[in-house]
C-alpha cells in the first residue's frame, strides 16, 4: 500500500466510518492521522518513524492543511490538547470539548470556561479536505510518497 493509497483507504474512508458508529475514537485518529499528513508533507525523505522534532514538525505541517480551510483552528495548541490528551490518556486535555452535529453544537465555538468545542463530522470533513490536498500533491520520483507504505493483509 503505498502513503497515498493509505490515504484514501484508511485515512478517509475507514475514519469515515468511525465517525459515523465510534465518534468518540474518530477524534483520536483524525488527530493522529493530521501527524501523518505532515509526515507526507516532510522533504526528509526519511523513513515514516520520527523522532518528537520531528513529530511536532510533521504534526504542524498537517495542521497549517487544516488551518487553510479554518483559521480558527490555528490557536488551539490541538497537538497537545487533543493529540497528547488521547495518545497519553484517551481523552482530551481540559481546553477542548468534544461533540456530535446531533447535539447541535457550534464548531469551533469557545464556552465561556474556555474550552472550545469540536464537533466531529466538521472536524473529519475539514481532515478530509487536508486529505485530498495531500492526495492531489505530485511529488518527485524518488519521494518516499512514491514507495510502499506497508503491507497489509485484508481477510
Amino acid at each position: 500500500m503505498t502513503p497515498k493509497q493509505f490515504i484514501q483507504h484508511v485515512l478517509i474512508n475507514e475514519i469515515g466510518d468511525i465517525v459515523t458508529t465510534h465518534t468518540y475514537l474518530s477524534f483520536s485518529l483524525i488527530a493522529i492521522g493530521i501527524e501523518f499528513l505532515g509526515k507526507c508533507l516532510l522533504t526528509d525523505n526519511k523513513d515514516w518513524h520520527t523522532n518528537k522534532t520531528e513529530s511536532d514538525k510533521a504534526f504542524q505541517k498537517g495542521l497549517n492543511l487544516i488551518v487553510e480551510e479554518d483559521y480558527r483552528y490555528k490557536n488551539l495548541n490541538l497537538k497537545d490538547q487533543l493529540r497528547n490528551g488521547f495518545a497519553h490518556s484517551m481523552a482530551p486535555k481540559t481546553k477542548i470539548m468534544l461533540s456530535e452535529v446531533k447535539h447541535g453544537t457550534p464548531h469551533l465555538h469557545q464556552l465561556p470556561d474556555g474550552r472550545t468545542i469540536l464537533v466531529a463530522e466538521i472536524f473529519y470533513r475539514d481532515f478530509v479536505r487536508a486529505c485530498h490536498k495531500v492526495l492531489n500533491r505530485d511529488f518527485p520520483e524518488n519521494d518516499k510518497m512514491n514507495r510502499p507504505l506497508l503491507e497489509f493483509i485484508a481477510h
